[in-house]
């Protein structure tokens, strides 16, 4: 194995054992919420279907859902210095945030869903507990 490729291969390893830690904190939000980075599709509603199906919020499909592309270090410092009391544990976060917001398409919540998909950068409310964010409330 080259030397330049065992590097990355060794740092790539690092950041997927920490992420994992991360996840196993709070699997939920992370898994609901977080998707850093973006994952590749050929426009945002074939990400929104993709998404939803891989993370498993598709049976029943969820009517909303917004995607983070951001370090889930990132997200819980929202519940610290990056963000601000918004009353009882919810947090606004002084930064904005690459995001993707998947709507459901349709009324029904049996499945095949059908998203429709919209990519802004704006802030975030998250509700906190023991300084970590459990939920995503809304975008600002």
């Amino acid at each position: 194995m080259h030397v330049g490729t065992n590097k990355n291969f060794c740092h790539k390893l690092g950041a997927h054992q920490l992420e994992t830690r991360e996840e196993e904190k709070d699997p939920g939000f992370l898994r609901q919420h977080v998707d850093n980075p973006k994952t590749r599709a050929r426009n945002d509603r074939s990400y929104c279907n993709m998404m939803m199906q891989r993370r498993g919020m598709a049976s029943p499909c969820k009517h909303t859902n917004t995607f983070v592309h951001a370090p889930a270090s990132q997200l819980q410092d929202v519940c610290g210095r990056a963000g601000r009391r918004a009353g009882g544990n919810l947090h606004n976060s002084n930064n904005r945030y690459r995001i993707t917001t998947c709507r459901l398409a349709g009324g029904s919540t049996r499945p095949p869903c059908n998203y429709r998909g919209h990519s802004s950068t704006r802030r975030i409310r998250v509700a906190c507990v023991g300084g970590r964010p459990v939920h995503y409330d809304r975008t600002l």
